[in-house]
């Protein structure tokens, strides 16, 4: 009966070493990828920047390499790339937990919530008459301010 080498109790198991040499391949493999990847954005980026930046705008064209700096600035700037969009609301929300939820009761309990639907009726009917009584009633203070 013949043993298969990765199958059964005296199955060969791979030494530390052999996992360390599977480890740095996907190392490798990973900055090569990441330095492929940064050649063709950075050649984009000219290829966009010299075809509409010049007839847009009037600005001179760019190499490659200013190209990769103008990746590089608008990622230390903007802090794209991965930059996970909610991150400093959840900061926020784990910092301040109950915030939102005390404003939301405390308009729940003044009934402010539900009475935001009837806000257009009332302007209508009481609201913008309300309105101008104010401004003709600071109309009249500053008439006397100045009078003074």
């Amino acid at each position: 009966m013949e043993r298969h080498p990765f199958h059964g109790p005296g199955a060969f198991k791979p030494s530390h070493g052999s996992r360390a040499a599977h480890i740095i391949g996907w190392v490798f493999l990973g900055v090569a990828f990441a330095v492929v990847f940064a050649l063709v954005f950075g050649i984009v980026v000219k290829l966009l920047w010299n075809w509409l930046m010049p007839a847009i705008f009037g600005l001179g064209e760019i190499s490659y390499w200013q190209a990769f700096g103008i990746v590089i600035l608008s990622k230390l700037l903007f802090g794209a790339f991965g930059h996970r969009r909610n991150s400093y609301s959840n900061h926020f929300k784990k910092k301040f937990p109950d915030w939102r939820e005390d404003c939301n009761v405390n308009k729940k309990e003044d009934g402010m919530i539900e009475g935001w639907k009837h806000y257009h009726q009332y302007w209508q009917e009481e609201g913008k008459a309300a309105f101008e009584d104010y401004l003709h009633r600071k109309k009249e203070q500053k008439e006397e301010k100045s009078e003074d």
